[in-house]
Protein backbone atom coordinates (compact mmCIF):
# COMPACT_ATOMS: atom_id res chain seq x y z
CA UNK A 1 0.00 0.00 0.00
CA UNK A 2 2.83 2.47 1.05
CA UNK A 3 4.47 1.76 -2.36
CA UNK A 4 1.46 2.58 -4.14
CA UNK A 5 0.84 5.47 -2.60
CA UNK A 6 4.63 6.66 -2.98
CA UNK A 7 4.57 5.41 -6.57
CA UNK A 8 1.35 8.31 -7.55
CA UNK A 9 3.51 10.45 -9.56
CA UNK A 10 1.23 13.46 -8.84
CA UNK A 11 1.60 12.27 -5.12
CA UNK A 12 4.63 11.77 -4.67
CA UNK A 13 5.42 15.04 -6.88
CA UNK A 14 3.13 17.11 -4.66
CA UNK A 15 4.53 16.17 -1.65
CA UNK A 16 8.27 16.53 -2.80
CA UNK A 17 7.29 20.21 -3.79
CA UNK A 18 5.47 20.59 -0.29
CA UNK A 19 8.31 19.12 2.03
CA UNK A 20 11.23 21.23 -0.28
CA UNK A 21 8.72 24.32 0.03
CA UNK A 22 8.33 23.66 3.52
CA UNK A 23 12.12 23.53 3.67
CA UNK A 24 13.32 26.42 1.94
CA UNK A 25 10.66 28.72 4.00
CA UNK A 26 12.26 27.80 7.37
CA UNK A 27 16.24 28.42 5.47
CA UNK A 28 14.80 31.75 4.56
CA UNK A 29 12.75 32.83 7.66
CA UNK A 30 16.10 31.99 10.03
CA UNK A 31 18.32 34.14 7.81
CA UNK A 32 16.05 36.75 8.06
CA UNK A 33 15.49 36.21 11.63
CA UNK A 34 19.11 35.55 12.23
CA UNK A 35 20.23 39.20 10.32
CA UNK A 36 17.73 40.92 12.46
CA UNK A 37 19.60 39.79 15.55
CA UNK A 38 22.77 40.86 14.20
CA UNK A 39 21.64 44.40 13.06
CA UNK A 40 21.68 44.98 17.05
CA UNK A 41 18.08 45.63 17.81
CA UNK A 42 16.93 41.92 18.28
CA UNK A 43 14.00 40.74 15.89
CA UNK A 44 12.18 43.89 15.68
CA UNK A 45 7.97 43.48 16.21
CA UNK A 46 7.68 44.96 12.57
CA UNK A 47 9.69 43.31 10.51
CA UNK A 48 8.77 39.80 12.10
CA UNK A 49 5.34 40.85 10.89
CA UNK A 50 5.44 41.29 7.90
CA UNK A 51 8.12 38.15 7.65
CA UNK A 52 5.57 36.37 5.39
CA UNK A 53 6.29 38.42 2.52
CA UNK A 54 10.09 38.52 1.91
CA UNK A 55 9.70 34.57 2.19
CA UNK A 56 6.91 34.13 0.08
CA UNK A 57 9.09 36.30 -2.21
CA UNK A 58 12.16 34.25 -2.13
CA UNK A 59 10.09 30.76 -2.73
CA UNK A 60 8.15 32.36 -5.71
CA UNK A 61 12.05 33.21 -7.13
CA UNK A 62 13.52 29.50 -6.75
CA UNK A 63 9.87 28.56 -8.13
CA UNK A 64 10.34 30.57 -11.38
CA UNK A 65 14.52 28.92 -11.22
CA UNK A 66 12.71 25.56 -11.28
CA UNK A 67 14.05 24.87 -7.88
CA UNK A 68 11.06 22.43 -6.86
CA UNK A 69 10.96 20.91 -10.55
CA UNK A 70 12.38 17.23 -11.10
CA UNK A 71 15.70 16.08 -9.58
CA UNK A 72 17.99 16.74 -12.66
CA UNK A 73 16.73 20.71 -12.17
CA UNK A 74 16.04 21.64 -8.43
CA UNK A 75 19.60 19.94 -7.61
CA UNK A 76 21.23 22.78 -9.47
CA UNK A 77 23.76 24.98 -6.82
CA UNK A 78 24.12 27.50 -9.46
CA UNK A 79 20.58 27.88 -9.56
CA UNK A 80 20.02 27.87 -5.56
CA UNK A 81 22.88 30.30 -5.05
CA UNK A 82 21.24 32.58 -8.33
CA UNK A 83 18.11 32.58 -6.51
CA UNK A 84 19.04 33.57 -3.21
CA UNK A 85 21.29 35.98 -4.92
CA UNK A 86 18.35 37.63 -6.62
CA UNK A 87 15.95 37.51 -3.71
CA UNK A 88 18.53 39.08 -1.45
CA UNK A 89 18.71 41.97 -4.62
CA UNK A 90 14.68 42.24 -3.76
CA UNK A 91 14.61 42.48 -0.61
CA UNK A 92 17.43 44.94 -0.39
CA UNK A 93 15.07 46.92 -3.13
CA UNK A 94 12.06 46.91 -1.26
CA UNK A 95 13.65 48.07 1.84
CA UNK A 96 14.81 50.84 0.13
CA UNK A 97 11.04 51.34 -0.94
CA UNK A 98 9.61 50.67 2.11
CA UNK A 99 11.60 51.59 5.01
CA UNK A 100 8.92 51.21 7.67
CA UNK A 101 9.02 47.27 7.00
CA UNK A 102 12.66 46.97 9.33
CA UNK A 103 14.79 45.45 7.03
CA UNK A 104 17.72 47.13 5.67
CA UNK A 105 19.72 46.32 2.76
CA UNK A 106 22.72 45.17 5.27
CA UNK A 107 19.87 42.52 7.08
CA UNK A 108 19.35 41.15 3.37
CA UNK A 109 22.82 40.77 2.44
CA UNK A 110 22.99 39.11 6.55
CA UNK A 111 20.61 36.97 5.38
CA UNK A 112 22.17 35.74 2.06
CA UNK A 113 24.60 33.45 3.42
CA UNK A 114 22.41 32.22 5.91
CA UNK A 115 19.44 30.91 4.15
CA UNK A 116 22.43 29.80 2.07
CA UNK A 117 23.86 27.20 4.31
CA UNK A 118 20.38 26.62 5.58
CA UNK A 119 19.28 25.63 2.56
CA UNK A 120 21.63 23.67 0.82
CA UNK A 121 22.24 21.98 4.14
CA UNK A 122 18.66 20.93 4.43
CA UNK A 123 18.17 19.97 0.63
CA UNK A 124 21.06 17.91 0.96
CA UNK A 125 19.96 15.91 3.45
CA UNK A 126 16.15 16.05 1.59
CA UNK A 127 18.04 14.15 -1.33
CA UNK A 128 19.87 12.16 0.71
CA UNK A 129 16.31 11.24 2.70
CA UNK A 130 14.98 10.21 -0.53
CA UNK A 131 17.53 8.17 -1.84
CA UNK A 132 17.62 5.93 1.34
CA UNK A 133 13.61 5.70 0.45
CA UNK A 134 14.96 4.52 -2.67
CA UNK A 135 17.17 2.23 -1.77
CA UNK A 136 14.88 0.51 0.69
CA UNK A 137 12.68 -0.19 -2.58
CA UNK A 138 9.88 2.36 -1.66
CA UNK A 139 8.38 4.43 -4.16
CA UNK A 140 10.19 3.27 -7.28
CA UNK A 141 9.07 3.80 -10.59
CA UNK A 142 8.10 0.40 -12.29
CA UNK A 143 9.99 0.96 -15.64
CA UNK A 144 9.51 -1.28 -18.85
CA UNK A 145 12.81 -1.05 -21.02
CA UNK A 146 12.27 -1.61 -24.94
CA UNK A 147 14.23 -1.74 -27.38
CA UNK A 148 17.58 -4.43 -29.26
CA UNK A 149 19.14 -6.81 -26.79
CA UNK A 150 22.38 -4.83 -26.31
CA UNK A 151 20.47 -1.63 -25.57
CA UNK A 152 18.45 -3.18 -22.89
CA UNK A 153 21.21 -4.30 -21.17
CA UNK A 154 22.52 -1.13 -21.08
CA UNK A 155 19.44 0.64 -20.02
CA UNK A 156 18.90 -2.45 -17.24
CA UNK A 157 22.55 -1.89 -15.44
CA UNK A 158 21.39 1.71 -15.07
CA UNK A 159 17.87 0.79 -13.93
CA UNK A 160 19.08 -1.69 -11.28
CA UNK A 161 21.34 1.09 -9.58
CA UNK A 162 20.15 2.80 -6.63
CA UNK A 163 17.79 5.53 -8.10
CA UNK A 164 13.98 6.09 -8.63
CA UNK A 165 13.26 3.67 -10.95
CA UNK A 166 12.23 -0.56 -10.81
CA UNK A 167 12.19 -2.83 -13.36
CA UNK A 168 8.90 -3.66 -14.53
CA UNK A 169 9.71 -5.84 -17.72
CA UNK A 170 11.51 -5.72 -21.06
CA UNK A 171 9.98 -5.91 -24.78
CA UNK A 172 12.09 -6.16 -27.73
CA UNK A 173 12.67 -4.76 -31.25
CA UNK A 174 11.78 -6.71 -34.58
CA UNK A 175 12.16 -5.44 -38.20
CA UNK A 176 8.78 -4.95 -38.36
CA UNK A 177 9.05 -2.90 -34.93
CA UNK A 178 7.99 -3.38 -31.33
CA UNK A 179 5.28 -6.13 -30.29
CA UNK A 180 2.85 -3.90 -29.24
CA UNK A 181 0.88 -6.92 -27.39
CA UNK A 182 3.96 -8.28 -25.77
CA UNK A 183 4.22 -4.47 -24.40
CA UNK A 184 0.58 -4.19 -23.60
CA UNK A 185 0.51 -7.36 -21.84
CA UNK A 186 3.93 -6.78 -19.76
CA UNK A 187 2.06 -3.23 -18.65
CA UNK A 188 -1.16 -4.87 -18.01
CA UNK A 189 1.22 -7.13 -15.39
CA UNK A 190 3.19 -4.83 -13.86
CA UNK A 191 1.27 -1.92 -13.94
CA UNK A 192 4.33 -0.15 -15.40
CA UNK A 193 3.29 3.36 -16.09
CA UNK A 194 6.78 4.26 -18.12
CA UNK A 195 8.12 3.57 -20.89
CA UNK A 196 11.97 4.01 -22.15
CA UNK A 197 12.99 3.37 -25.38
CA UNK A 198 16.08 2.61 -27.34
CA UNK A 199 17.01 2.15 -30.62
CA UNK A 200 14.09 3.85 -31.80
CA UNK A 201 16.47 4.68 -34.90
CA UNK A 202 15.34 1.11 -35.65
CA UNK A 203 11.63 1.99 -36.27
CA UNK A 204 10.07 3.21 -39.42
CA UNK A 205 7.86 6.38 -38.99
CA UNK A 206 4.68 4.35 -38.93
CA UNK A 207 6.19 2.09 -35.88
CA UNK A 208 6.79 4.61 -34.11
CA UNK A 209 3.55 6.44 -34.37
CA UNK A 210 1.68 3.34 -33.18
CA UNK A 211 3.85 2.48 -30.59
CA UNK A 212 3.23 6.59 -29.35
CA UNK A 213 -0.72 6.32 -29.86
CA UNK A 214 -0.77 3.05 -28.29
CA UNK A 215 0.95 4.35 -24.98
CA UNK A 216 -0.68 7.99 -24.65
CA UNK A 217 -4.48 5.97 -25.01
CA UNK A 218 -3.30 3.78 -21.61
CA UNK A 219 -1.61 7.06 -20.10
CA UNK A 220 1.78 5.27 -20.20
CA UNK A 221 4.78 8.05 -20.36
CA UNK A 222 7.26 7.24 -22.80
CA UNK A 223 10.81 8.42 -22.95
CA UNK A 224 13.55 7.84 -25.47
CA UNK A 225 17.16 7.27 -25.51
CA UNK A 226 18.71 9.36 -27.95
CA UNK A 227 21.75 7.97 -30.17
CA UNK A 228 25.15 9.33 -30.20
CA UNK A 229 24.88 10.56 -33.33
CA UNK A 230 21.56 12.74 -32.78
CA UNK A 231 23.54 14.13 -29.92
CA UNK A 232 26.56 15.49 -32.12
CA UNK A 233 23.70 17.36 -34.32
CA UNK A 234 23.41 19.99 -32.01
CA UNK A 235 20.34 21.49 -30.23
CA UNK A 236 17.39 20.79 -32.32
CA UNK A 237 14.59 24.40 -32.80
CA UNK A 238 11.27 24.08 -34.65
CA UNK A 239 11.10 25.54 -37.74
CA UNK A 240 7.98 26.21 -39.95
CA UNK A 241 9.37 28.09 -42.49
CA UNK A 242 8.36 26.47 -45.84
CA UNK A 243 5.20 25.34 -44.00
CA UNK A 244 6.08 22.25 -42.14
CA UNK A 245 7.31 21.88 -39.56
CA UNK A 246 11.39 21.26 -39.59
CA UNK A 247 13.68 20.60 -37.38
CA UNK A 248 16.89 22.72 -37.71
CA UNK A 249 20.17 21.84 -36.28
CA UNK A 250 22.76 23.81 -35.02
CA UNK A 251 25.88 22.80 -33.21
CA UNK A 252 26.46 24.00 -29.90
CA UNK A 253 29.09 26.25 -28.63
CA UNK A 254 29.98 28.36 -25.58
CA UNK A 255 30.11 32.19 -26.20
CA UNK A 256 32.62 34.99 -24.97
CA UNK A 257 30.66 35.43 -21.93
CA UNK A 258 30.29 31.43 -20.96
CA UNK A 259 33.79 30.77 -21.93
CA UNK A 260 34.50 33.77 -19.89
CA UNK A 261 32.72 32.49 -16.80
CA UNK A 262 34.14 28.64 -16.98
CA UNK A 263 37.82 30.39 -17.30
CA UNK A 264 37.00 32.21 -13.74
CA UNK A 265 35.69 29.18 -12.24
CA UNK A 266 38.21 27.17 -13.06
CA UNK A 267 41.41 29.52 -12.25
CA UNK A 268 39.46 30.48 -8.77
CA UNK A 269 38.86 26.73 -8.61
CA UNK A 270 42.37 24.86 -9.22
CA UNK A 271 44.00 28.30 -7.12
CA UNK A 272 41.93 27.52 -3.66
CA UNK A 273 41.85 23.10 -4.05
CA UNK A 274 45.97 24.26 -4.45
CA UNK A 275 45.95 25.96 -1.40
CA UNK A 276 43.36 23.95 0.43
CA UNK A 277 45.32 20.10 -0.42
CA UNK A 278 49.14 21.25 -0.09
CA UNK A 279 49.77 19.03 2.98
CA UNK A 280 48.36 16.16 1.09
CA UNK A 281 50.20 16.40 -2.02
CA UNK A 282 53.19 16.99 -0.07
CA UNK A 283 52.50 13.90 1.68
CA UNK A 284 51.82 11.65 -1.26
CA UNK A 285 54.78 13.51 -3.56
CA UNK A 286 57.03 11.76 -0.22
CA UNK A 287 55.08 8.79 0.00
CA UNK A 288 55.12 7.81 -3.98
CA UNK A 289 59.29 8.62 -3.97
CA UNK A 290 59.63 6.50 -1.08
CA UNK A 291 57.71 3.27 -2.47
CA UNK A 292 59.67 3.06 -5.62
CA UNK A 293 62.73 4.38 -7.97
CA UNK A 294 61.30 6.97 -10.56
CA UNK A 295 60.25 10.31 -10.71
CA UNK A 296 57.05 11.67 -8.49
CA UNK A 297 55.29 13.02 -11.40
CA UNK A 298 53.78 11.07 -14.40
CA UNK A 299 54.02 13.37 -17.67
CA UNK A 300 52.12 11.82 -20.60
CA UNK A 301 50.72 13.17 -23.67
CA UNK A 302 47.43 13.32 -24.17
CA UNK A 303 44.64 15.28 -26.82
CA UNK A 304 42.85 18.34 -26.00
CA UNK A 305 40.70 19.88 -27.13
CA UNK A 306 40.30 19.92 -31.24
CA UNK A 307 42.71 17.10 -30.33
CA UNK A 308 45.74 19.43 -29.60
CA UNK A 309 48.09 17.50 -27.69
CA UNK A 310 49.59 18.52 -24.67
CA UNK A 311 51.22 17.57 -21.53
CA UNK A 312 49.21 16.17 -18.73
CA UNK A 313 50.42 15.65 -15.12
CA UNK A 314 49.71 13.19 -12.60
CA UNK A 315 51.29 11.22 -9.69
CA UNK A 316 53.34 8.40 -10.38
CA UNK A 317 51.18 4.99 -9.44
CA UNK A 318 53.04 2.61 -11.86
CA UNK A 319 56.04 1.57 -12.18
CA UNK A 320 58.91 3.48 -14.38
CA UNK A 321 58.19 1.30 -17.23
CA UNK A 322 54.72 1.20 -17.17
CA UNK A 323 54.73 2.30 -21.31
CA UNK A 324 57.17 -0.18 -22.65
CA UNK A 325 55.08 -2.97 -20.85
CA UNK A 326 51.51 -2.06 -22.04
CA UNK A 327 52.42 -3.59 -25.43
CA UNK A 328 52.78 -6.97 -24.05
CA UNK A 329 49.14 -5.98 -22.05
CA UNK A 330 46.85 -5.39 -24.21
CA UNK A 331 45.39 -8.80 -24.75
CA UNK A 332 44.57 -7.95 -21.13
CA UNK A 333 42.47 -5.14 -21.78
CA UNK A 334 39.24 -5.48 -19.74
CA UNK A 335 38.38 -1.85 -21.43
CA UNK A 336 35.83 -1.79 -24.61
CA UNK A 337 36.31 0.58 -27.55
CA UNK A 338 39.40 2.56 -27.71
CA UNK A 339 40.06 2.39 -24.05
CA UNK A 340 42.40 0.35 -21.88
CA UNK A 341 42.32 -1.24 -18.79
CA UNK A 342 42.98 -3.57 -16.48
CA UNK A 343 41.20 -3.90 -12.96
CA UNK A 344 44.48 -5.74 -11.43
CA UNK A 345 47.47 -3.76 -13.77
CA UNK A 346 50.60 -5.85 -12.69
CA UNK A 347 52.49 -2.01 -13.35
CA UNK A 348 50.76 -0.40 -10.67
CA UNK A 349 52.76 0.35 -7.15
CA UNK A 350 51.96 -0.07 -4.06
CA UNK A 351 50.92 3.31 -3.19
CA UNK A 352 49.68 3.78 -6.82
CA UNK A 353 47.15 1.40 -5.82
CA UNK A 354 45.76 3.70 -3.05
CA UNK A 355 46.22 6.86 -4.67
CA UNK A 356 44.45 5.61 -7.99
CA UNK A 357 41.30 4.40 -5.77
CA UNK A 358 40.73 7.44 -3.75
CA UNK A 359 41.24 9.42 -7.64
CA UNK A 360 44.43 11.67 -5.32
CA UNK A 361 47.35 10.49 -8.24
CA UNK A 362 44.79 13.22 -10.49
CA UNK A 363 45.52 16.20 -8.57
CA UNK A 364 48.90 17.35 -10.27
CA UNK A 365 46.53 18.13 -13.15
CA UNK A 366 45.08 21.29 -11.12
CA UNK A 367 48.16 22.45 -12.95
CA UNK A 368 46.86 21.45 -16.99
CA UNK A 369 43.68 23.70 -15.54
CA UNK A 370 45.99 26.78 -14.12
CA UNK A 371 47.28 26.37 -17.51
CA UNK A 372 44.27 26.35 -19.80
CA UNK A 373 44.86 22.65 -20.90
CA UNK A 374 42.36 21.50 -19.20
CA UNK A 375 39.09 22.69 -17.13
CA UNK A 376 37.92 21.54 -13.72
CA UNK A 377 34.76 19.50 -15.81
CA UNK A 378 34.94 18.43 -18.77
CA UNK A 379 35.40 15.25 -21.41
CA UNK A 380 38.45 13.10 -19.77
CA UNK A 381 41.91 13.94 -21.91
CA UNK A 382 42.70 10.24 -23.82
CA UNK A 383 45.98 8.63 -24.35
CA UNK A 384 47.44 9.20 -27.74
CA UNK A 385 47.52 5.55 -27.68
CA UNK A 386 43.61 5.62 -27.52
CA UNK A 387 42.71 9.11 -29.85
CA UNK A 388 44.18 7.51 -32.69
CA UNK A 389 42.15 4.69 -31.96
CA UNK A 390 38.65 6.85 -32.18
CA UNK A 391 36.48 6.59 -34.38
CA UNK A 392 35.31 10.11 -36.37
CA UNK A 393 31.83 9.84 -34.43
CA UNK A 394 34.11 9.37 -30.85
CA UNK A 395 36.12 12.10 -31.86
CA UNK A 396 33.35 14.59 -31.43
CA UNK A 397 33.75 14.75 -27.62
CA UNK A 398 37.04 16.91 -28.40
CA UNK A 399 34.59 19.84 -28.98
CA UNK A 400 35.11 20.75 -25.54
CA UNK A 401 38.42 21.77 -23.18
CA UNK A 402 38.88 18.40 -21.39
CA UNK A 403 38.41 17.86 -17.63
CA UNK A 404 39.67 16.41 -14.31
CA UNK A 405 36.32 15.75 -13.00
CA UNK A 406 33.19 14.74 -15.75
CA UNK A 407 29.59 13.30 -16.22
CA UNK A 408 31.18 9.99 -17.29
CA UNK A 409 33.23 10.49 -13.56
CA UNK A 410 29.95 11.03 -11.95
CA UNK A 411 28.32 8.31 -13.06
CA UNK A 412 30.11 5.28 -13.21
CA UNK A 413 33.87 5.65 -14.40
CA UNK A 414 35.98 2.69 -15.02
CA UNK A 415 32.46 0.49 -14.87
CA UNK A 416 30.35 2.44 -17.71
CA UNK A 417 31.42 1.19 -21.35
CA UNK A 418 33.15 3.44 -23.99
CA UNK A 419 29.87 3.78 -25.77
CA UNK A 420 28.50 5.04 -22.43
CA UNK A 421 31.52 7.63 -21.42
CA UNK A 422 31.42 8.74 -25.00
CA UNK A 423 27.09 9.43 -24.40
CA UNK A 424 27.55 11.13 -21.35
CA UNK A 425 30.55 13.65 -22.80
CA UNK A 426 28.29 14.47 -25.73
CA UNK A 427 25.48 15.25 -23.79
CA UNK A 428 28.05 17.31 -21.45
CA UNK A 429 28.75 19.35 -24.41
CA UNK A 430 25.54 19.73 -25.51
CA UNK A 431 23.78 20.62 -22.58
CA UNK A 432 26.52 22.99 -20.79
CA UNK A 433 26.03 24.98 -18.02
CA UNK A 434 27.99 26.68 -15.12
CA UNK A 435 25.20 25.34 -13.02
CA UNK A 436 26.32 22.00 -14.16
CA UNK A 437 29.47 22.10 -13.94
CA UNK A 438 29.30 22.86 -10.25
CA UNK A 439 26.89 20.00 -10.02
CA UNK A 440 29.53 17.57 -11.42
CA UNK A 441 31.82 19.28 -8.75
CA UNK A 442 29.99 18.32 -5.86
CA UNK A 443 28.79 14.98 -6.88
CA UNK A 444 32.46 14.04 -8.16
CA UNK A 445 33.28 14.18 -4.03
CA UNK A 446 30.52 11.57 -3.59
CA UNK A 447 31.72 9.43 -6.87
CA UNK A 448 35.12 9.86 -5.01
CA UNK A 449 34.07 8.72 -1.45
CA UNK A 450 32.14 5.50 -2.80
CA UNK A 451 35.29 4.86 -5.12
CA UNK A 452 32.90 2.58 -7.14
CA UNK A 453 34.64 2.35 -10.91
CA UNK A 454 38.52 3.48 -9.44
CA UNK A 455 41.07 1.33 -10.43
Amino acid sequence: MTEKILGGGFLRRSLSVAALLALDAVSLALGLLVALYLAGDGPVAGAVGVLPVPVALGLAVFGALDLYDRASRRRSPGALIGGLLLWAGLVSAGSVLYPQSGYSPGVALTALPIALAASGGLRLLYEQGIELVYRRGLGLVPTVVVGPPEGRARLRRLVEEPGAYSLAGEVGISPSGVDLEELRGVLDCSGAEHVVLTGAERLSDESFLELLRSLRLRGVRLRVVPGAVHLTRGRAVLSSGMGLPLLEVDYPSLDNTQRALKRALDVAGSLAALAALSPLLLAVALAVRLDSRGPVFFRQTRAGADGKAFLCYKFRSMHPDAEERQEDLEERNEADGAAFKIRDDPRVTLVGRSIRRWSIDELPQLLNVLAGDMSLVGPRPLPLRDFERLGELQTRRLAAVPGITGYWQTSGRSDLSFEDMVRLDLYYIENWSLSLDLKIILKTVGAVLNRKGAY
